[in-house]
């Protein structure tokens, strides 16, 4: 199943909500490029909900953790909703 990814705003923070597999080549490039753009915007708080995800690779996992450099040095956070041991 390809990553299916929304945003939606709570307050102050974005909420990126994903169903799917996060994989090289596929999902991992669509992580990274709502993350980048939210960023680019000015969102300095993002919550990344994985209720949805079935699989998430290294490559995920290392926009994951870009994403959350990238933010702190910017005083954001980048927080994780709903992590499964499946994941």
């Amino acid at each position: 199943m390809p990553l299916i990814l929304t945003t939606r705003h709570i307050s102050d923070a974005v909420v990126v909500d994903l169903a799917g597999r996060i994989v090289l080549g596929d999902g991992s490039g669509i992580l990274r490029d709502t993350l980048r753009s939210l960023g680019e915007k000015g969102h300095r708080k993002i919550l990344v909900n994985f209720g949805g995800v079935a699989y998430i690779d290294s490559a995920g996992l290392g926009e994951l953790v870009a994403a959350f450099v990238t933010l702190t040095n910017k005083r954001g956070q980048l927080k994780l909703l709903n992590p499964t041991e499946r994941v």
